[in-house]
């Protein structure tokens, strides 16, 4: 074989699953049982275990789990309409991904052989059927969005998820037809607001992978396959003092068991770096207090993603927006303050309820351009610029006030008016549906149709600053915030230990008056002699 294709023709040919089994049915084992029903028995069945483990791409396995979302005694029904309840599609991809992230570790502790137990009661999927809406009426507005665009046919749409949608409840199916989906409308929803959920592909390798006994010898996890991506309910961690007793972190967006948090679940279906399996808390406004200057002094020189959550208050009664959750997630370390944008189109702005689930990706798709080395905006023109205002942290002691800029955190819009903004005394927060950067639609709850598309304030009541990634990528980014921090305190030793040099040499040559020498003035004259002589003489 010399040429790419020959070569290419003959590892399809012979990896295939049709060669495989006629391999296995030609052995003389098992050469009694090579019928025509038998190879076909087995064909069928190797090419859904591929299929269900995402061999066949993130599409194939999205449509098995589909598949099997919908009730036993309704196959026949659900394949004449071909649609199922988006509750139930959420709701199966839920559990699968609670029931890998525990066996996961129920692996884990076997391999260490230490006698170790998983409380199975932490990965239960919980109740709270009000944040699983939200998720479920996002699916339903994107499928309404889609029949009535004609839609189904791949791409970002851009859906619309400023109107809620009256659904049944979401622990159960119901007979209206307004709560199903069909397989089209769900892999387009899927492929833009959550195209990590490959829950069916993690649960079926870790049942497959992470208990063979040829693995379990060096304590290291199986590597995926090429093209399947782990969805895991990741783990919160926090600094802890030392020689202290290990506690789980409280937070005010997760309440304990946080792993079988649905919450948490969502939120990782959004990117790769969320679902990487481990969560660290740079700040809470419970443990750390309301402050903004204390969430940016966590956040500056961190050197890795980060995802920060915000709880609005309800000012429902004012003709405001309702309590909510929504927030940022950032991919370029916050190394530097700025009086400018920067970033990468590696971030996004969501919303997570109580009105329905949004994600608002950056409009470029993945285009960098416009930033310099450092990823700060580079770009001349507004218009182009403005379309590039990833991320925006400027406090107000880097230039004392007199910038004329917003001094907090901002993502999108403009350096004076930022798309979502943390202000720094936390006086005018303020969020808007639209800027030139992300996709368009509210971040707010709650807000009322004919100001939903304007600049809103809102009050803060809780907010979380997390740093996201591999155990060695949070690790790494916490080292870097520890230099930077240790750079900074031997700057200010620097100026102070040159500041009290420059003032001691002054008051000793006299360029600045001092009283603990005014006495030799007054004791000696012009000439250096004595004033009490000269009086005398």
């Amino acid at each position: 074989l010399t040429k790419i294709e020959e070569i290419s023709d003959f590892e399809e040919s012979y990896y295939t699953i049709t060669s495989c089994v006629s391999q296995y049915l030609a052995s003389s084992d098992s050469s009694p049982y090579a019928t025509s029903s038998t190879t076909q028995s087995l064909e069928d069945f190797l090419e859904e275990i591929s299929v269900s483990c995402g061999r066949r791409g993130s599409r194939a396995s999205l449509s098995k789990l589909f598949a099997i979302s919908g009730p036993n005694d309704n196959k026949n029904q659900q394949g004449k309409s071909g649609k199922v309840e988006a509750s139930a599609v959420i709701r199966t991809a839920y559990c699968l991904t609670l029931t890998a992230s525990y066996l996961k570790q129920v692996a884990a502790t076997m391999k260490r052989k230490k006698g170790e137990t998983v409380n199975w009661k932490e990965f239960v999927p919980q109740n709270n059927t009000q944040n699983m809406q939200s998720m479920v009426d996002s699916l339903l507005n994107s499928a309404m969005k889609q029949r009535r665009d004609g839609g189904g046919m791949g791409g970002n749409f851009g859906f619309d998820y400023s109107r809620p949608t009256t659904t049944s409840n979401a622990a159960g199916p119901s007979n209206n037809d307004d709560t199903t989906v069909s397989l089209e409308e769900f892999l387009e929803w899927a492929e833009t607001t959550t195209p990590m959920m490959s829950a069916l592909p993690t649960f079926l390798f870790v049942l497959f992978a992470f208990f063979s006994p040829a693995l379990s010898g060096d304590g290291k996890e199986p590597p995926f396959p090429h093209g399947v991506t782990p969805l895991w309910i990741p783990s919160l961690t926090i600094d802890q003092p030392i020689q202290s007793k290990y506690t789980s972190p409280t937070s005010s967006f997760f309440p304990a068991p946080s792993s079988s948090s649905f919450d948490l679940f969502a939120l990782c279906c959004t990117s790769l770096t969320l679902a990487s399996g481990r969560w660290h808390r740079l700040f809470s406004s419970e443990a750390n207090g309301l402050s903004c200057n204390r969430l940016m002094h966590s956040l500056l020189g961190y050197g890795g993603p980060t995802i920060i959550l915000i709880r609005s208050k309800d000012l429902s009664d004012k003709g405001e927006c309702g309590s909510g959750v929504f927030g940022v997630y950032t991919f370029t370390p916050w190394s530097q303050e700025s009086s400018g944008f920067y970033g990468n189109s590696d971030c996004f702005l969501f919303r997570l309820g109580p009105d329905p689930m949004a994600v608002y990706r950056p409009k470029g798709g993945g285009d960098t351009g416009g930033m310099d080395a450092f990823g700060t905006n580079s770009t001349t023109s507004n218009e182009e610029s403005e379309t590039r205002n990833y991320m925006y942290f400027n406090p107000e002691a880097r230039s004392k006030g007199y910038d004329g800029l917003a001094h907090g955190i901002g993502f999108g819009g403009t350096s004076d008016s930022p798309r979502l903004f943390i202000d720094e005394v936390l006086d005018g927060c303020r969020a808007a549906s639209e800027d030139l950067t992300y996709d368009k639609g509210p971040l707010l709850s709650g807000l009322k149709e004919s100001i939903s598309n304007t600049m809103s304030h809102f009050e803060v009541e809780a907010i979380e600053a997390w740093g996201v990634g591999t155990q060695q990528v949070v690790n790494g980014s916490l080292l870097a915030r520890d230099g930077e921090r240790e750079d900074a305190q031997k700057r200010i030793r620097q100026a102070m230990k040159g500041a009290k040099g420059a003032f001691l040499e002054d008051m000793q040559s006299g360029l600045m008056g001092n009283k603990n020498f005014q006495h030799r003035d007054q004791m000696r004259g012009r000439d250096g002699g004595c004033d009490m002589d000269e009086a005398e003489e």
